[in-house]
């Protein structure tokens, strides 16, 4: 088959430890290629241009009046910003509608509702190409909140021939906004295990590892008081943490006035491979978020064969506490944090080693691009 993926999310460069959505589009188009299939990836310019594509996957760029920026921080209130939004869809439609009338593409994904379910769907209308709609999050949450959007977020949904959601509660909601089936297919990284070897648990002290943005949000603030309690209760431990963001300067000030720095070691981004060893030299993966639905590293702890301990927020409680992969706390709760912290620490080695393993499987790229391609070998024309 040739099938089309347009999406607002695609990595600048072969390494970029900021480009999470992005890198997920990559490594799925890839998957799906490797399956045996023509896979084209259409995306906006962002300054500079689309030299890099991976293997068996081909990159189509049209430009905007947006430059470098990202959808998400367009305005609806500023006219610049509606302007540059037009000339997203209008180029976008021109780019998609030019490859289909080179050779004629067998499906569409979009890659999210909105913007990318607006080209589709445009295709779809002037030359019955059908397609489907993986949603991200601020797709439906975000666009599809807005009342001048939602009712073309909804027939986005409506048209298409399948529908996904990578979160529990986003396919749910989704499902309300569109009145149509929407399914939960997770959205993950394909994380290429480092020719490092792993490093087995070992009795004392115990190896947590946080990868994401420094924000309110992601909770760094709860983890470093959870591991100062921690530490005063006696256990032995240390704490890695790899990214950057508002609350970078004050993350390494709080480590500072905690008295942490002999446990704790504040790192900034991390590319894939980086990332992938932190895992591989880590206990378990620790995901204190105060808010969150099911963020990609959480996959990548799974897929390296280490345990999560996450906030009972979003998908995360749901899915840690079915399988028990992990363990779940409370958010914004030191305490509780802390507590689980101990937990693991006093936990017997492979313990959570068959869950992870089954739960891993859920978020397998490979599975998940086998299931889409089953479902699209059997779909219906487009409305």
């Amino acid at each position: 088959m040739r099938i089309a993926i347009v999406t607002s999310s695609y990595p600048l460069k072969e390494i970029d430890g900021q480009a999470a959505a992005g890198l997920f589009v990559r490594d799925f188009a890839a998957a799906v290629a490797s399956q045996g299939h023509e896979v084209h990836v259409v995306t906006q310019n962002k300054g500079n241009g689309c030299s890099f594509s991976p293997k068996g996957v081909t990159v189509h760029c049209f430009d905007w009046l947006g430059g470098d920026r990202t959808l998400s921080s367009l305005k609806v209130s500023h006219i610049k910003d509606v302007r540059a939004a037009n000339s997203y869809l209008a180029s976008g439609k021109r780019k998609l509608c030019q490859l289909h009338n080179e050779t004629p593409i067998d499906h569409v994904l979009a890659m999210w509702a909105v913007p990318g379910g607006l080209l589709a769907r445009a295709l779809c209308k002037r030359c019955g190409v059908p397609y489907s709609v993986w949603c991200l999050g601020s797709d439906i949450w975000t666009y599809g909140k807005i009342p001048i959007l939602k009712s073309r977020v909804a027939g986005v949904l409506r048209s298409a021939s399948f529908r996904y959601a990578d979160g529990l509660k986003l396919r749910d909601d989704a499902k309300k906004l569109s009145g149509t089936d929407v399914s939960f297919m997770p959205s993950s990284r394909a994380i290429k295990r480092p020719n490092a070897a792993q490093t087995d648990r070992k009795p004392g002290a115990t190896r947590f590892l946080f990868v994401g943005r420094y924000d309110r949000v992601k909770g760094v603030d709860v983890l470093l008081r959870a591991m100062r309690i921690y530490i005063d209760n006696g256990n032995i431990g240390t704490l890695k943490m790899l990214g950057g963001g508002s609350m970078d300067d004050e993350s390494r000030t709080l480590a500072k006035d905690l008295n942490l720095l002999e446990h704790v070691a504040i790192g900034g981004y991390a590319d894939g491979p980086e990332v992938a060893n932190a895992i591989l030299a880590s206990d378990a993966l620790v995901i204190p978020s105060r808010n969150e639905s099911i963020p990609l590293v959480l996959s990548d702890a799974l897929g390296l064969g280490k345990p999560v301990i996450a906030s009972d927020v979003g998908d995360m409680g749901d899915l840690l506490r079915e399988t028990t992969a992990g363990i779940v706390v409370q958010p914004d709760d030191a305490k509780d944090l802390a507590d689980a912290l101990a937990e693991f620490a006093a936990a017997p080695a492979g313990r959570f080693d068959e869950a992870v393993a089954r739960l891993a499987l859920r978020f397998d790229i490979h599975n998940t691009a086998k299931r889409f391609l089953a479902d699209i070998a059997e779909e219906t024309p487009c409305a």
